[in-house]
């Protein structure tokens, strides 16, 4: 892993995802990309003489915006409990956006917070997490709250019966000490498919691997986030490992995404993956 981004809006959850990426850094040598995308306010003249006036004070305030996102940039990146480790304070300006500017970004592990969304927020607009999971070309790492250290062991891999799960895939990061063996599959009432016919998949899948010990738990819930999220909160899970399809428009507006619901409204953190 060469690379982890780690955008920021500057609030201080910086530190949330900044610390466990420096965590993962020292583990494996890489190079953290601290990114900032500065968001600029619209100017309003009152009266169409003011036009000049409002030009030039824009620009002025423009620059003091850029001076301010990059001295706290460079605050977040010189914290002495980050020695020892390449961060680099990326202050982008060209107007495009976090979401853009993130997606777009050469990296092998997106790292970033989210305090979610719900309601009708969630429904019209989603949090930035959502939109980042659903357009990143890399495994994106979600967290909700501070990690002294991480180093997840009691991981639930949430699974669908999907055979293209069973393509080679390289994780970001070690999976625990014996990697993925925690297995879930949550039976909806209109889920068709019969327990016996999910465990040959589960078992066909391990065998595949190399997994020889493992465990597969077929949970009955109303909903496929919510039997993730229980069954999380049961075993008091360190890490969810989910994998998304990155539906877009009109598909994902009807579909949803169950990896997007799931990170909206868990409190532990979530590592999404692209099928």
């Amino acid at each position: 892993m060469n690379t982890i981004v780690v955008p920021t809006d500057l609030g201080p959850e910086t530190d949330i995802a900044l610390s466990v990426a420096v965590d993962l850094a020292r583990t494996y040598r890489s190079t953290i990309l601290l990114l900032h995308s500065v968001v600029y306010p619209i100017p309003m003249p009152i009266y169409a003489e003011a036009t000049t006036t409002t030009v030039g004070r824009t620009v002025e305030d423009y620059q003091e915006i850029e001076r301010e996102a990059k001295a706290r940039l460079e605050q977040f990146a010189a914290n002495s409990q980050y020695k020892n480790v390449t961060i680099v304070p990326t202050l982008l300006t060209n107007g495009q956006g976090l979401i853009h500017n993130v997606t777009d970004a050469p990296a092998d592990l997106i790292v970033m917070t989210s305090e979610g969304a719900s309601g009708l927020e969630e429904w019209l607009v989603g949090s930035n997490a959502e939109s980042i999971v659903r357009f990143a070309h890399c495994p994106v790492l979600i967290l909700k709250k501070p990690i002294s250290h991480f180093q997840p062991e009691n991981i639930v891999y949430a699974i669908d019966v999907d055979d293209r799960l069973k393509a080679d895939r390289h994780y970001p990061f070690q999976m625990g000490e014996h990697g993925l063996r925690q297995f879930l599959y949550v039976l909806t009432p209109t889920d068709s498919r019969v327990p016996e016919g999910i465990r040959d998949w589960v078992n066909g899948y391990a065998t595949g691997k190399g997994i020889t010990e493992f465990t597969c738990t077929i949970r009955k819930a109303k909903d496929v986030p919510e039997g993730i999220i229980d069954y999380a909160d049961e075993v008091n899970a360190d890490l969810i490992v989910l994998f998304t399809h990155g539906y877009k428009g009109l598909r994902h507006f009807l579909s949803g995404s169950v990896a997007e619901d799931v990170l909206n409204h868990t409190a532990r953190p979530v590592l999404v993956m692209r099928v």
